[in-house]
């Protein structure tokens, strides 16, 4: 299979959308990520998904809408802060769980009577979606436990041959996957932390926002990305999160010592206090680091046996960049 990368004009979008409806993949841009997507009402499409990602089968997928009117037809909103979510976050980087309909396949959800409903703010994203004019369920466009891919090249790093198409809109915008959320007792949990932290949903929405992670390798995931290893990776990776300059200079020195090739991820702060240390600047703030952590990982992890990668706690998005970081660097933390 030849796979085909190019930007959604007319003639591409007309091809693309006759692929989903024969049952096949198209990855797809989004504000967050690049997405594998197909027909959420296709049992047999949805299983190529996770045989192309290599994904676990008891890992759910996101179902993504062009447009807020089709909730309903998918799902059962079942009380008036959802519906606040939906109407003050929908459009935009934020996955809601709710009782799921028929229309849905069961393999979209792993069996759960839920499902997490989103709708891209990406106008490209948005586009192919109603064109198809069906449901689309799309994880993170790339082999399963790599780095999500937030640029096209990225996407046919891992699926080259793999899927037919990938529409290219660009570099994604935000850089880690939406955050994921479920309304019980009248309380918003977040299940997976992303662009709207439980701090910014407090504001937006007036109610009690929570985060609820569940990390259990032995629960039922509700949400994506809680269970496994994710987003690691071909090399070494620590995440630096104490007495920062402290741990980057002794570990430097102890890997360069074994013979190995470092690499620093830091903050155009730290950059300043590290001469003659390979390294590359994350930026000033966690959203700077969430908008280029995973296409950074992809940059070095070639060239590189280890990466020291500075957590960035300023900013919005620090539970979001925490979240992936950790699990890129499978757990590895000083």
């Amino acid at each position: 299979m030849k796979t085909k990368v190019e930007k959604l004009t007319k003639k591409f979008c007309d091809e693309c959308v006759e692929i989903i409806r024969k049952g096949g993949i198209v990855s797809f841009p989004t504000e967050t990520v690049y997405g594998l997507g197909a027909d959420a009402t296709n049992a047999e499409a949805v299983r190529s998904i996770f045989e192309v990602k290599g994904r676990p089968q008891d890992n759910p997928l996101i179902v993504h809408l062009a447009d807020r009117s089709q909730i309903e037809k998918y799902a059962v909103i079942s009380n008036d802060i959802e519906r606040l979510i939906i109407k003050k976050c929908m459009p935009g980087p934020i996955s809601l769980i709710l009782q799921k309909k028929e229309a849905i396949s069961n393999v979209v959800t792993c069996g759960l009577t839920t499902v997490a409903i989103r709708i891209p703010i990406n106008k490209i994203a948005r586009k192919f979606i109603r064109s198809t004019k069906l449901p689309i369920c799309a994880p993170s466009a790339n082999t399963s436990k790599r780095p999500s891919p937030t640029r096209a090249k990225d996407v046919l790093a891992d699926m080259d041959g793999k899927i037919p198409a990938i529409i290219d809109g660009g570099s994604c915008k935000i850089g880690v996957e939406s955050t994921v959320c479920k309304v019980e007792n009248n309380i918003v949990y977040i299940l997976r932390p992303g662009k709207l932290s439980a701090r910014r949903l407090t504001k937006i929405l007036k109610v009690p926002v929570v985060d609820k992670l569940t990390s259990s390798q032995n629960s039922v995931a509700e949400s994506p990305g809680t269970k496994y290893t994710h987003y690691c990776p071909k090399c070494e990776m620590i995440l630096i999160k104490n007495d920062i300059l402290k741990n980057i200079q002794s570990l430097y020195k102890k890997f360069a010592e074994q013979g190995k090739k470092v690499i620093v991820l830091c903050s155009k702060e730290t950059a300043k206090n590290i001469e003659g240390m390979d390294k590359v600047v994350l930026g000033k703030i966690s959203e700077d680091a969430c908008k280029n952590i995973f296409k950074t990982l992809r940059n070095v992890e070639n060239d590189y046996d280890v990466i020291l990668a500075e957590f960035i706690a300023k900013g919005d998005m620090q539970e979001a960049l925490f979240n992936r970081m950790i699990k890129s660097a499978s757990g590895k933390m000083v």
